[in-house]
């Protein structure tokens, strides 16, 4: 019996029948999925890192420094804080984010 079902599962693997895919899941996306996405068009350049972040209801956005693959920028955070952003230019993923002050007030 066993060596009939063995028979009969490799002429249908073999001939487009059943066939057994592994299956491989990777963790579900976590809370910054949306901030990590690349941008379509691949990376981004001063203007476009302002207009990401301006999209996302910072204000008063302005670049402070490249250095090498990061964007330093500073902008008004959607509640009103002072905000240092540090964006990947290769990707447009945002890499850190630190409040220096409230309003046009630095801390």
């Amino acid at each position: 019996m066993l060596v009939a079902f063995l028979l009969l599962g490799a002429l249908l693997g073999a001939s487009g029948g059943w066939t057994a895919h592994a299956q491989t899941l990777g963790p579900p996306p976590g809370p910054f999925a949306p901030y990590e996405a690349p941008p379509a068009g691949g990376g981004v350049d001063d203007a476009a890192a302002a207009r990401m972040l301006a999209a996302r209801g910072f204000t008063n956005v302005k670049v402070v420094r490249r250095r090498g693959p990061t964007l330093i920028l500073e902008a008004n955070g959607p509640r009103g804080e002072r905000v240092q952003v540090v964006v990947d230019s290769a990707s447009g993923a945002i890499n850190g984010m630190k409040v220096i002050g409230f309003g046009d007030k630095r801390y």
